[in-house]
């Protein structure tokens, strides 16, 4: 018996089987999309696919590898000259394909093996055709007989080494090769059947229910109607398409009309936003196909004690991708672009579904140009997208027009006149009477560029009072920042309760909240706009004063987090509406002259979201794995940290964790310690790197011997750099 699996127990018939058995419900799902792309005729695609499944594993017929599943099962191993380590097995399956029985052009042969001989991407000896030879002759050939009758299915009763001549550095299929669509497919999809017989899930929800009827059945609940922007997503289902609304006009629904009952990818920039994207089509709309995808996505889930949460085959299928909509963070798909080892399986995923960009304008230059990048990818294989956004910068758009990708365009800006600005010429550290005194009857947003002027400003308003007054950023542990993102929603739903939550640009990327009265720090327009959605975010003005204060001077973030020129661009652009009312087409016209190329000309934005396109026209296939893709899209080197106070609390935790072995506790006990974590950019690292207890050694966590406070958050020097509060990590 050949066995394939030791952990759980499974023999290679039983797994090669599951991998055909599979093939099925992604042929549902994808087979009219695949039929527009490959260039394969009829059902030739499917057939080689199955091939690739039936005889992806055999080489795992080499005794070496045999023995390690035996000697882990605790059975007796088989004599051998071999090593384990001499060779992989995806080296010696080729060797076993009857090649000249399958009735294949030699671009398809190089085709399947390629797709075969890759589909674990690892170091690999390929070179040795002597050892190759002498594995052949002295171990697989007296097997062939046996493992072809178990398995059932016919093997090359004379294997060789001719198939490595298409195989090595500088013959891999990429895409200037006329089958780079076909073997992306192939690959990708094989690498997807592998993982999901792997798991025992199945590799696609085949459910038939379609997003789009549980948004209508929603509306007719509640008695909604369709808006001009909702009907314009529906009309255009098989398009492309980049949609411009104001916040409250419904584009999540929108989107989810959009989708229709096609495999989908929704994605936001903050975790926070997408956490709430997932509750709302779960419980809310009630589809039940959606699954969370993101770092700390299964903390989320069990905190949450959701059924989903603690079922670990619902867990894997959302890690496959295996959910006929995905919500999640932009790093979870698009390291793609960078053309990873093992990037087919997202790539060959995208071919079929359709992709959602949500408030792009969030994004730095430079994670900008791979989102567009991967559009244009997703759209030359098939694949469709939707950009919808409050504000959209018009480079971004201009450079989708000039990649040649067809898109419908709709700006539509809501009627609803929301907000009256004052434009202050003060710090607005020097406000905080004032936001005390609204405070008493209202609810008050404040919003800082940084979160050490946050915590400054919390302080401050602490000397004039000291009740309801909350803080909100990105340097508070895990857990406690759950809970407090619960309480600000909370807070917003309360209609009796007043107060001050003083918070970053973490709130502005699709929170669902609403306040009385903003008082903000300057930022760019796009920002700024933002941050005044989270202000009678559906509400009609109705007030003499201003409910917007934008304080001018002493800024914090300027040239770290913001650009200085479209911070100052910005400025200029905005006097000339001080103590006016601000109309949602003035917010978008303003977005889009700032974004031009005669505004940005000679900025560091400009120049870091060409070079970023440049550099992306110009990926080498296979030249960094997924990990080293993941740091490329995030784009910046960030540490999880504990402060020593909290790892001296939950000592014994930490003490467990390092003493247990069984995988799984581990993996529970790793979660819990990831709760008590925060998160800091390698700029900080640096300057706090002295208070580093280096005698405390944890997995992946350094302890700062800093001081924390679960009403402050962790407390760092003074400084300007990039706290990740604006982005996906």
């Amino acid at each position: 018996m050949f066995y394939a699996k030791s952990e759980p127990q499974e023999t290679l018939k039983e797994h090669t089987d599951e991998l055909v058995k599979q093939i099925k419900y992604l042929k549902k799902i994808s087979a009219k999309q695949v039929a527009r792309t490959t260039s394969l005729r009829g059902e030739e695609f499917w057939r080689i696919l199955e091939l690739a499944c039936k005889y992806h594993d055999i080489g795992k017929i080499y005794t070496p590898f045999q023995n390690l599943i035996l000697n882990k099962i605790g059975k007796k191993e088989i004599p051998t000259e071999f090593n384990y380590n001499d060779i992989k097995h995806e080296q010696l399956s080729p060797a076993l394909i009857p090649i000249d029985d399958l009735n294949l052009t030699e671009q398809v042969e190089k085709l399947l093996i390629q797709a075969i001989y890759y589909h674990h991407e690892r170091k690999q000896k390929n070179d040795d055709r002597d050892l190759v030879n002498k594995i052949i002759k002295n171990d697989l050939m007296p097997k062939i007989a046996s493992a072809s009758e178990e398995l059932e299915i016919e093997l090359n009763k004379s294997p060789n080494t001719i198939y490595l001549s298409l195989v090595g550095d500088g013959k891999r299929i990429n895409s200037l090769h006329k089958l780079y669509v076909d073997y992306v497919l192939l690959k990708g999809f094989l690498h997807r059947l592998d993982y999901s017989a792997s798991a025992h899930i199945q590799v696609e929800d085949t459910c038939d229910e379609k997003i789009s009827d549980y948004i209508e059945s929603f509306f007719i609940k509640h008695n909604f109607k369709e808006n001009e922007l909702q009907i314009f997503a529906k009309n255009n289902q098989e398009n492309n398409v980049v949609a411009v609304g104001s916040t409250g006009l419904g584009k999540t629904e929108a989107a989810l009309m959009w989708a229709q009952g096609d495999k989908a990818f929704f994605t936001l920039p903050l975790r926070i936003s997408i956490n709430a994207i997932f509750d709302r089509i779960k419980d809310i709309i009630n589809y039940k196909s959606v699954g969370l995808l993101h770092s700390a996505a299964l903390d989320y889930l069990e905190e949450a004690e959701t059924e989903f949460g603690i079922s670990n085959a619902e867990w894997e299928q959302a890690k496959n991708l295996s959910y006929r909509i995905t919500t999640c963070t932009v790093d979870q798909i698009f390291p793609f672009v960078f053309k990873y080892k093992g990037y087919e399986r997202i790539y060959s995923t995208l071919a079929y579904s359709k992709v959602i960009i949500d408030e792009i304008q969030a994004y730095d230059p430079e994670i900008t140009a791979i989102i567009l990048k991967g559009l244009q990818m997703i759209s030359n294989i098939g694949g469709r997208f939707m950009i919808m956004t409050a504000t959209l910068p018009r480079i971004y758009k201009d450079k989708l027009e000039e990649m040649k990708i067809d898109f419908e365009y709709k700006e539509v800006p809501s009627k609803l006149e929301r907000h009256k600005i004052k434009l202050e010429k003060s710090d607005i550290i020097d406000n905080c009477e004032a936001i005390c005194e609204k405070a008493k009857n209202k609810k008050v947003l404040v919003i800082a560029n940084t979160v050490n002027k946050a915590i400054e400003i919390y302080k401050k308003i602490l000397e004039y009072n000291n009740k309801n007054v909350r803080l909100l950023h990105a340097r508070f542990i895990a857990k406690d920042r759950a809970k407090l993102e619960k309480e600000i929603k909370e807070f917003s739903d309360n209609k009796k309760e007043n107060g001050v939550w003083i918070t970053t640009q973490l709130v502005e990327a699709s929170l669902d909240i609403d306040f009385d009265y903003l008082y903000t720090e300057m930022s760019t327009l796009d920002s700024l706009f933002q941050r005044l959605g989270r202000c009678y975010r559906k509400r009609k003005f109705d007030m003499n004063e201003p409910n917007i204060y934008i304080f001018t001077e002493k800024n914090s973030g300027i040239s770290s987090v913001y650009d200085k020129k479209i911070y100052e661009i910005s400025k200029e652009l905005l006097e000339k509406f001080d103590e006016k009312l601000l109309k949602e087409e003035q917010k978008m016209m303003l977005v889009d002259k700032l974004y031009s190329k005669e505004k940005l000309k000679d900025s560091d934005f400009l120049r870091n979201f060409e070079e970023g396109i440049k550099v992306l026209d110009n990926i080498i296939d296979y030249d960094v794995d997924k990990k080293e893709a993941q740091q490329l899209l995030r784009k910046i080197e960030s540490y999880t940290v504990i402060p020593k106070s909290i790892y001296d609390e939950n000592i014994k935790l930490f003490d467990e964790y390092k003493n247990e072995k069984d995988r799984e506790k581990r993996r529970r006990l790793k979660r819990e310690m990831n709760k008590l974590t925060t998160t800091i950019s390698s700029g900080q690292m640096r300057k706090v790197r002295e208070y580093t207890v280096n005698s405390i050694e944890i997995e992946g966590i350094q302890v700062l011997n800093l001081k924390y406070d679960n009403k402050i958050g962790l407390l760092l020097e003074n400084d300007e750099e990039y706290d990740l509060d604006s982005r996906f990590l």
